[in-house]
């Protein structure tokens, strides 16, 4: 804890830089909501299999652009604001940025991001974005054991609700992903699948359909921790479909990995009615009517993106029927699966370094 303090509170490096950081975003395929505690304690054995995706968040953070005691944050199609410290509770740039450079005096600017409320764990993988940023800005280093909790309780603090940790591992590791979610903390399993195997089967699309992943996984963890036993199976279910998800990717089995994804969402829209909508049920039926062997929403559901595991050669004609059934705003999200997680590049070509390394416990 005290080595955390220390490295948090060095301050930046004096000399005006920037650094641009980019971090992939997910696509859970089976056991999600279980990575919030303690849902796990009272499921033994469960787990989170996910895939990360290469179009994700992407952002840069200029020392000395912003007065001391400030964070100027940037965002596409949004006025410029200051933040300061107050900010921190409400504001998850502020969270982030103050907590890893107590001092701010630097501007954030957010280049890319996926949809609000999209359900690919983004603004998870802007958290990490700018974690690794401020981190790069005073040349330091923190392993992905030590980021993620300082990250869950930053996000959970400013959304109000528990807080998983699924999202940051992807967005800082990368590739797909078992979460091994066990007694004093989670245990990650770099899943060895090939990443084109992957992308010839996986499609993820925007629903156009915004949601709020966390009040969705709020309204679940009140049901299961007030002992509901509905909720219960529920997880149960999930967390056998999961365990079933990873087994069958590490066998390449694809018909295995289509009945585990149909097996987890079955489960999943018995847990809250706000899971799924009419909306979300007719993108995803006409998905499965084009061929698509399994399709879940991502994330919590209720809205955001949908994914749809299928055979190579059925892939188009589901995107085809899924983008007709969707409203016009929907859109694949492309770029197929990111190998790894995110990246630090310092202006000028001073700097580079790949994420990804480090203890993951």
């Amino acid at each position: 804890m005290a080595e955390r303090r220390r490295a948090a509170a060095r301050p930046a490096d004096p000399d005006p830089s920037t650094v641009e950081v980019s971090a992939p975003v997910r696509a859970d395929l089976a056991g999600g909501t279980l990575d919030l505690w303690p849902l796990n304690c009272l499921h033994p054995g469960s787990m989170t299999v996910n895939v990360a995706l290469r179009r994700g968040v992407r952002l840069r953070v200029i020392a000395g652009a912003a007065p001391r005691g400030r964070i100027r944050h940037l965002a596409p199609g949004r006025p410029p604001v200051e933040l300061s410290s107050d900010d921190a509770r409400r504001r998850l740039v502020a969270a982030v940025g103050f907590h890893f450079v107590p001092d701010g005096g630097f501007a954030v600017e957010v280049l890319e991001q996926p949809p609000l409320g999209s359900g690919l764990g983004g603004s998870s993988a802007l958290a990490v974005a700018l974690a690794r940023a401020c981190l790069a800005l005073g040349g330091r280093r923190l392993a992905s054991g030590r980021i993620v909790p300082v990250l869950r309780d930053l996000e959970a603090r400013v959304l109000g609700v528990p807080t998983g940790v699924q999202d940051y591992l992807a967005a800082l590791l990368g590739g797909a992903l078992a979460i091994h979610l066990e007694p004093g903390g989670e245990r990650v399993e770099r899943l060895g699948v090939d990443a084109s195997w992957i992308a010839t089967r996986l499609l993820v699309v925007y629903s156009g359909v915004a949601h709020a992943s966390g009040m969705v996984n709020w309204e679940v963890y009140r049901a299961r921790v007030d002992g509901e036993r509905q909720a219960a199976r529920a997880l149960d279910a999930i967390a056998a479909a999961a365990r079933a998800c990873r087994a069958a990717l590490l066998a390449g089995d694809e018909r295995a990995i289509g009945a585990a994804i149909a097996a987890e969402w079955r489960a999943r829209r018995a847990l809250a009615p706000a899971v799924s909508t009419p909306a979300l049920d007719a993108i995803l039926a006409a998905g499965l009517a084009a061929g698509a062997d399994a399709a879940k929403a991502c994330g919590a559901g209720g809205g955001g993106s949908v994914l749809f595991w299928t055979r190579a050669d059925r892939r188009a004609a589901v995107r085809a029927a899924v983008l007709a059934a969707a409203p016009r705003r929907a859109a694949e999200v492309g770029g197929g699966p990111a190998s790894a997680g995110a990246r630090v590049t310092r202006a000028a070509g001073r700097h580079r370094d790949a994420a990804g390394a480090g203890e993951t416990r």
